[in-house]
């Protein structure tokens, strides 16, 4: 190819173009359909097909916008990204272990048992220490290099804290996310759409699992789910979301098909959890919200800054937002699954003066309960694709990182069918 004026110019013009976006500090718009994104590396960050669609679903509730002709046919949503994540989370729950690096491997040690199990660190998507469970600084480093997280629990599952390298740097989303906690109408409307999904997953869940839920029940979570939609500020939010969840909860124990009287629900209750049941929706809660918290970081956001949960010290806000609609979908099936089954027995939990707290087994059973979940495929409710849901809770947060950026004019909460 010869170098002419004209190359040269062009070149130059489009150099200028590409400086002029950089300042601009705006995102291009998505592509449409584009061959250039199949094989591109960051289209698992970028989803441009599941933004254009949610954008033509918006533009169609305008009744001034031009519409497909009939009979044009609907552009397939591609999967870009990996339907499940091969890396997978590294517990080690209990006492006098401790976790080693051998080349490229984790070890885990016991004082008692010797070395216990062993690792992959490319396998490892993050490394969930919980009570008095150690980590050597070789092992320490070489994860922070790779950014593999290692999150830090008590004994009894409660969030301590995350060590990781220096993986994001996406200040722009951040400072993006601060101006939208900070005025009050947009935070408001991410909330709206966060608590109406939870309600309408609470809804389908007893549809589904409860087939003699009283209409009454059913027809009030459905009126609350629209009246959230519609709250005019956040305290009239929270008190909708507590009637939804007090009707929720109502039919709990229906669809727990368990006969030990010990296993019985009268209600939510927590710190301390006062029966076996919440003891385990309480532990399923906390392990969610840590996984919300390290896809939030990884995603570039500040995990302690929300927009329906206000900001408090050592709060992380932002990850019990998300946490929200998946709360009935994740760590309630969870723990439905795991009661049915008979697989959690009355041996399992230990009464305390104060409430019930779990077993090191029970605990095993939870965590291994979760990561099936977590791992299991459905069809994605709006782009139709199977995913996994640890990559659904991904896709949630890039989604909302696109709302903030201006792409998508509103959050699309999951609500499944």
């Amino acid at each position: 190819m010869r170098f002419d004026t004209q190359l040269l110019d062009r070149t130059l013009s489009l150099l200028a173009d590409m400086r002029r976006t950089v300042q601009r500090g705006e995102l291009p718009p998505p592509l449409q359909n584009s061959y250039r994104c199949d094989r591109c590396s960051i289209a698992g960050i970028c989803l441009p097909d599941e933004v254009n669609l949610l954008r033509e679903m918006d533009a169609e509730k305008d009744p001034n916008q031009e519409r497909k002709p009939e009979g044009e046919p609907e552009e397939r949503i591609r999967m870009l990204l990996a339907s499940r994540d091969d890396q997978v989370p590294l517990y080690v729950v209990g006492q006098g272990k401790t976790v080693r690096k051998k080349g490229e491997r984790l070890e885990v040690w016991s004082y008692e048992e010797g070395k216990i199990s062993e690792a992959r660190i490319r396998e490892i998507s993050k490394v969930c220490l919980y009570g008095s469970a150690e980590i050597t600084t070789p092992a320490m480093v070489e994860l922070m290099q790779r950014n593999v997280p290692v999150l830090h629990f008590t004994h009894g599952g409660w969030f301590q804290g995350i060590a990781l390298g220096m993986s994001h740097k996406n200040v722009q989303l951040r400072i993006q996310q601060f101006r939208w906690a900070e005025d009050e109408e947009r935070s408001l409307a991410i909330a709206h759409k966060i608590v109406s999904g939870k309600i309408k997953n609470c809804r389908t869940r007893l549809r589904k699992y409860d087939p003699d839920a009283p209409p009454s029940v059913l027809n009030s979570l459905a009126s609350l789910s629209q009246d959230a939609e519609n709250a005019s500020n956040l305290q009239s939010l929270l008190g909708i979301e507590g009637a939804a969840g007090k009707a929720y909860f109502s039919r709990f124990g229906e669809m727990l098909k368990v006969g030990e009287e010990s296993f019985s629900f009268e209600g939510r209750n927590k710190r301390p959890p006062k029966d076996p049941v919440n003891s385990t929706l309480s532990y399923l809660y906390g392990i969610l919200v840590k996984e919300l918290f390290s896809t939030l970081l990884a995603a570039g956001f500040d995990p302690y800054l929300g927009f329906y949960h206000q900001p408090r010290y050592g709060r992380p806000a932002l990850a019990l937002d998300m946490m929200e609609e998946f709360r009935p979908i994740i760590a309630d099936s969870v723990a439905f699954r795991l009661f049915n089954k008979k697989e959690l027995k009355d041996t399992d939990f230990i009464k305390t003066g104060i409430g019930i707290s779990l077993t090191a087994e029970a605990k095993r059973k939870l965590i291994s309960g979760y990561e099936q979940r977590m791992q299991t495929e459905i069809v994605h409710p709006i782009f139709g694709y199977k995913v996994s849901y640890r990559r659904v809770l991904e896709i949630q947060a890039r989604l909302l990182s696109r709302v903030l950026s201006g792409e998508l004019s509103e959050y699309p909460a999951f609500i499944i069918r």
